[in-house]
């Protein structure tokens, strides 16, 4: 039942993006993030992206604005993902991490 909601959820939203994305409606804004993105993920409120200087950074979807950045790995981070309070990156120093 959870996938099946999920799937009708997420088509929906693919959707509605790419009419947006047809009709113009979409407004790019650039934010510098101090060095390269190797991985990203968001949900309503964050953005959180993955660097190649071993940082993890937390920003605040509707402002942009940087809320948090996370160090611990010894290699670029190459993977991550989050749900709620939890996030799991995975880096080129062969670990993973639950931050």
């Amino acid at each position: 039942q959870f996938y099946r909601q999920l799937h009708h959820s997420a088509s929906r939203d693919i959707h509605s993006l790419e009419a947006n994305w047809r009709r113009g409606r979409y407004t790019l804004t650039r934010v510098e993030t101090g060095s390269r993105i190797r991985c990203l993920q968001c949900d309503d409120r964050k953005i959180v992206t993955g660097h190649e200087d071993d940082t993890i950074k937390v920003w605040d979807r509707s402002t942009l604005q940087l809320l948090q950045v996370l160090k611990g790995h010894e290699g670029e981070v190459s993977c991550l993902q989050f749900q709620e309070e939890v996030l799991i990156s995975g880096s080129n120093d062969h670990t993973v991490k639950v931050w």
